[in-house]
């Protein structure tokens, strides 16, 4: 089982455009991946975006990116051979998958209904905006700043 997390990576830059190409980093965070002794071998090629079907699971991305503050900044540029593509399945994995309808036969499920799983995600969206407005419209956002607050307090 491949372990990832988010972690922050800078990449070196040049601006051909400018006078004496300037040169500068910027930061973003990636999902990185980690071998078998926890040394990071890859990285996906693009930051991530924070966006999610649901609120509750965008607050989870949220954390989980904001974990990656508390760890050391990756160099782009130093990441294993695998760091200018976007790891996904392998050949045996895709070798060893089985399709969506010989899955439902071989367990014998129901075909799959997307109007009636598309009512649920509207439902469970409405729950969720819900939730979000009674907890945290309106509410002070000490949260954010104690957060903020910690991860500065981490910089050199």
């Amino acid at each position: 089982m491949m372990t990832w997390n988010y972690r922050l990576v800078k990449k070196h830059t040049k601006n051909p455009q400018s006078l004496g190409g300037n040169e500068y980093y910027t930061y973003a965070i990636h999902e990185a991946f980690y071998d078998s002794k926890g040394n990071v071998n890859g990285i996906t090629q693009n930051p991530i975006d924070l966006s999610a079907e649901h609120l509750n699971d965008l607050m989870i991305t949220w954390d989980m990116m904001a974990e990656a503050f508390s760890a050391p900044i990756l160099d782009y540029d130093t990441i294993g051979d695998d760091s200018d593509e976007d790891l996904g399945p392998s050949e045996k994995d895709l070798e060893d998958s089985i399709s969506h309808e010989d899955l439902c036969e071989k367990f014998d499920l129901e075909p799959f209904d997307s109007e009636a799983y598309y009512r649920e995600e509207v439902e469970q969206n409405e729950k969720e905006e819900l939730k979000h407005t009674s907890e945290f419209v309106g509410r002070s956002p000490e949260h954010i700043r104690e957060l903020i607050k910690t991860l500065r307090s981490q910089s050199p």
